[in-house]
């Protein structure tokens, strides 16, 4: 349960006994504030005594009673420090999107963090002071809300998926401490459940399709690989050099560091052909080369690739 404003409208949140959300809007102002706080102590006294959730209209009609009466009741100072004082999640999301465009992270992965917070994260837990959440009274509900149905595909999230919301939303608030703007880590506590590895498995046809999308420096490698049978890093793939490859008798001489051995691979006439062309253009007398350059984190981009397209 818990006292919220969004858009300057004060709101109610609380989960029923199947972990859905429900939310309440009072309206904006110190009258719409004082029906909230009613409404959200009328909600927690429910759940506790497992009661039916009480009518919003009869909770409140006190406060509006002592409204026409000329006064407001009283709010406990604890419960306004719930709502008010210190950064909330709203903002120090946003100082935390600029930190990562200063770090030079990627715009998509900027704006997927952003529609997050905007879609999703704000509204569970509500624009409130980050110093006033806690694991059991805000992190709960919000695991339990990303445990339950997607909307947008109807089908229950991931375990991966809740365990990626609860870590971007575990960096915003260590965030915050690390540069002074909050003081606790509502998350800290949380254990991240271990997730079976995705069985990755890639077919012919998904190799052509990952090749056909590849940069041409890339796909080259690849063609390299599917060829040659060398192994996809610095060690052997990005050591090639078309020295080492024997154009008479149609043999490459490739070395493997981990046994420190070499071994003749023999070459197909139709891929010594592809080899010959690529020599001509060859600036570093690497086989695979990006701009007249060899590369050391060639596989990087191979995975990238490989999970994007898969």
């Amino acid at each position: 349960m818990s006292v919220y404003q969004r858009d300057s409208r004060w709101m109610v949140y609380w989960h029923d006994n199947y972990g859905k959300r429900h939310d309440k809007s009072f309206g904006r102002g110190d009258l719409a504030q004082a029906k909230a706080l009613a409404f959200d102590k009328a909600v927690q006294d429910a759940i506790q005594l497992c009661l039916p959730i009480p009518d919003p209209e009869t909770v409140t009609s006190t406060v509006v009673a002592s409204v026409t009466a000329g006064t407001l009741p009283s709010v406990p100072s604890q419960v306004v420090g719930q709502v008010v004082g210190g950064i909330t999640l709203s903002d120090l999301g946003k100082k935390y999107l600029d930190h990562m465009r200063a770090s030079g992270r990627t715009e998509k992965h900027i704006r997927n963090i952003e529609r997050l917070l905007e879609n999703q994260f704000v509204p569970v837990i509500g624009d409130r002071p980050v110093d006033t959440l806690t694991y059991q009274q805000n992190m709960v509900p919000f695991i339990l809300h990303f445990k339950g149905v997607s909307e947008s595909t109807g089908k229950s999230r991931s375990q991966y998926t809740v365990n990626k919301y609860c870590d971007y939303l575990s960096f915003i608030f260590n965030f915050g401490i690390a540069n002074g703007f909050t003081s606790v880590n509502p998350l800290k506590n949380w254990k991240k459940p271990k997730v079976q590895p995705w069985d990755l498995r890639l077919t012919l046809d998904d190799a052509k399709k990952i090749m056909f999308c590849a940069e041409p420096h890339l796909r080259w490698a690849m063609e390299v690989c599917f060829n040659l049978g060398t192994r996809p890093g610095e060690s052997e793939l990005l050591s090639l050099k078309f020295e080492h490859i024997d154009f008479n008798t149609s043999t490459i001489k490739i070395y493997a560091s981990k046994t420190k051995t070499y071994r003749i691979i023999p070459i197909n006439t139709e891929f010594l052909n592809r080899l010959k062309e690529e020599q001509k253009l060859s600036i570093s007398g690497y086989v695979v080369e990006y701009q007249g350059r060899n590369l050391q984190l060639f596989v990087n981009h191979l995975r990238t690739h490989a999970n994007v397209l898969a």
